[in-house]
């Protein structure tokens, strides 16, 4: 009987280790690790961002060896490799920098008017976010935003926190085209990432510096990518916990979610989250 209890501890262990992929993500010219890099199983909520080292440890639940992972991140050219592809062996995978199209964009001086676009009403609604330290880094919350016919240069983003538990949230801005009434290609050529101490109120971000000019309806999210501290457990929903919560308007918009670095995206009208941009025309 201890034998046979041995034996199958073995098998369970085996099997346990099986549903781990994992590895580290390079930068091909620099050799250097690559942090906050996604990795997903397509279609499914399953994926994990790198760590500072360029570390990732995937749970693929049992899925089929034959099921694609995606690894991308903005600036650099996507990889997808099967389950079985990257099963039993420690991973090391080097993307590589993708070359800059830029559209030709005739850039006026700036002084024309200026505008805000999103939702700025903060009174009405409920909350929105993400919970813990781990579960959901690479999960996406965003909105659709119409900059207009003419192309805008994007000055400021703005985000209504209504409680926070960490000393720091570390978000990525992504802007990318719709299609079919859902976010399609990524539009940014560069990672943005926002970090959000405040504990409550609007928060202003600078954007000027990257020259963002866009134009035509886009869809604007937020990723959560990080967390840095643990200050004070917050109450949602009558039960407390760790969270980085924003309000949500229930009136007017629409909202875009992606539960997963690799799911795929929901699409809900009647309801935004308070984001919204200061713009020069």
């Amino acid at each position: 009987m201890k034998l046979i209890s041995t034996i199958f501890l073995f098998f369970m262990t085996l099997q346990l280790q099986a549903q781990l992929i994992i590895g580290k993500v390079f930068d091909s010219s620099s050799g250097k690790p690559l942090e906050y890099v996604n990795l997903g199983v397509i279609d499914t909520p399953l994926g994990i961002t790198t760590n500072e080292k360029g570390e990732f440890s995937l749970d693929i639940k049992a899925q089929s060896p034959k099921a694609i992972v995606r690894i991308s991140m903005i600036g650099y050219k996507p990889q997808t490799l099967t389950i079985e592809e990257l099963s039993n062996k420690e991973n090391i995978i080097k993307l590589v920098n993708k070359p800059i199209q830029l559209a030709e964009v005739t850039v006026k001086p700036l002084s024309g008017k200026q505008k805000t676009i999103g939702t700025i009403d903060n009174k009405h609604g409920g909350l929105g976010g993400w919970g813990g330290t781990q579960r959901g880094k690479g999960h996406e919350i965003g909105t659709k935003l119409e900059l207009g016919t003419s192309p805008v240069f994007i000055k400021d983003f703005h985000i209504y926190i209504t409680k926070q538990s960490f000393e720091c949230s570390v978000f990525r801005l992504h802007i990318r085209s719709i299609v079919d009434n859902l976010p399609s290609e990524e539009l940014l050529t560069e990672n943005i990432l926002i970090q959000v101490s405040k504990k409550s109120g609007w928060v202003n971000i600078d954007l000027k510096k990257y020259n963002l000019v866009f134009s035509g309806d886009v869809a604007l999210s937020l990723e959560w990518v990080n967390v840095i501290g643990l200050k004070r457990l917050t109450k949602v929903n009558g039960v407390m916990g760790a969270n980085v919560n924003f309000r949500m308007n229930n009136k007017q918009g629409c909202t875009y979610t992606k539960w997963g670095t690799e799911a795929k995206w929901t699409h809900l009208d009647g309801s935004s989250p308070c984001y919204y941009l200061t713009v020069q025309e």
